[in-house]
This record gives C-alpha cells, sequence and structure tokens, in this order.
C-alpha cells in the first residue's frame, strides 16, 4: 500500500496545476461513484392541485401551445 501511495505521490508531483485540478474533480468522481444514494419515496402531494380550474385537458394543451 505504502509503495502504491508513493508512487501516486511521484506522479502527482510531475502534473501541471491545471492538471491536478482534472485530478481533483475525477478524485472526487471515483470517491462519489460507489456511494449509493437511498431512493426517496414518492411524493405526490401535488394530486388535485389543479381541481378548481375550470378547463379541458385538451384546451390547457392548446394553451401550452400558444405559450411556447
Amino acid at each position: 500500500m505504502r509503495t502504491t501511495t508513493k508512487n501516486i505521490e511521484s506522479k502527482i508531483s510531475r502534473l501541471t496545476p491545471s492538471l491536478i485540478g482534472e485530478l481533483d474533480l475525477f478524485l472526487d468522481y471515483l470517491i462519489n461513484k460507489k456511494v449509493t444514494h437511498k431512493p426517496k419515496k414518492l411524493r405526490q402531494d401535488w394530486a388535485g392541485g389543479l381541481k378548481d380550474i375550470k378547463i379541458s385537458a385538451i384546451d390547457l394543451q392548446k394553451k401550452a401551445l400558444e405559450w411556447r
């Protein structure tokens, strides 16, 4: 392990400052790619949020096309 660390340190010392920045980003990527994120529970608190609007779905689609 120490030999590997020394080898990596030796290589890092030869990098330019811009490459060290890239290496930093890549190291963050490597560290975070193994982190598993627990999926959040699906929220549906939006359901029924438009029930007081008196417009049909087709009319709403037409309005959306006008807004584009």
